[in-house]
């Protein structure tokens, strides 16, 4: 992968165009003390271009949140309710799942109801990985499933010690796409991207700047975005992967890896959307 193919993927934007029609998410995320996981999301979503943010939050975290990313339309009445209700569940392109809901009370039924409702791409990261993991009978509720495990959440996912996964890590993530008709984005140094088939990449992008908490929440909102934007979920993916790797591959010639700044992705972003135009 490189600028000019994926760029030769990414949709152009139509001088008619308005902000309905580049992109619009729902990111299920955050529980108290987690209010940084959706921040991040939101910060994945915008640095591709999501021209419509929807985020359903638990409402204690909402000041801390929208005052944090202002862009983003907030549903903080969502996962503060008895009742299970996502009003803007049906109008997103891509929903994603999981990220810092941690804490929250009723996440298990939350995530049941979203798989059984949905037709777009549900990107589950994170506790929702986990959650699937507590429940394998949640796979047959949605065709349209995409999974973001690091080593860790694999091993929990697939009952295997990671230094097994390790060992035969392209084989056990394929079996396991296939197995469960799922997309499978296993992260890591060359994350691998398999789909439903058994078909995969490689990325090439990305550096150890990344190796730390919060990467894979930017890059689920990154995978959302970019889902919710293209007609094929496996490029969106591939494509999201290898632009969260390429940003901060641009970013260390500037910043150091040690101290490397994630809430700055749309401004690195912005810089590599800008050289194409």
């Amino acid at each position: 992968m490189d600028n000019k193919t994926f760029f030769s993927h990414y949709p152009v934007r139509r001088s008619d165009s308005n902000k309905f029609n580049n992109g619009r998410v729902l990111l299920i995320a955050g529980s108290y003390g987690m209010a940084g996981a959706c921040i991040l999301n939101i910060i994945g979503a915008r640095s591709v271009g999501t021209s419509y943010i929807d985020v359903s939050l638990p409402e204690d975290i909402y000041p801390i949140v929208a005052s944090n990313e202002v862009t983003a339309v907030y549903h903080p009445d969502d996962l503060s309710r008895d009742e299970i209700d996502l009003p803007s569940l049906h109008k997103a392109g891509a929903v994603a799942f999981g990220s810092g809901i941690t804490n929250h009370p009723k996440k298990e039924a939350y995530l049941s109801s979203v798989l059984k409702e949905v037709k777009v791409p549900v990107i589950v990261d994170a506790e929702g990985l986990r959650i699937l993991a507590r429940h394998p009978e949640f796979y047959h509720l949605n065709p349209n499933m995409i999974l973001t495990p690091h080593l860790g959440e694999f091993s929990a996912l697939t009952g295997l010690p990671i230094e097994d996964i390790e060992k035969d890590r392209l084989k056990i993530a394929t079996q396991f796409a296939k197995e469960h008709n799922i997309i499978l984005v296993l992260k890591g140094p060359n994350s691998l991207i398999v789909n439903k088939d058994g078909s995969y990449i490689v990325n090439d992008s990305g550096n150890e700047a990344l190796a730390r908490a919060g990467s894979g929440d930017v890059l689920t909102g990154m995978i959302a975005g970019l889902c919710s934007l293209y007609q094929d979920p496996y490029q969106a993916i591939a494509d999201a992967v290898w632009l969260h790797g390429h940003l901060a591959d641009e970013a260390v010639k500037e910043h150091s890896k040690e101290i490397f700044d994630l809430t700055r992705y749309p401004e690195y972003a912005d810089r590599f959307f800008f050289q194409k135009s």
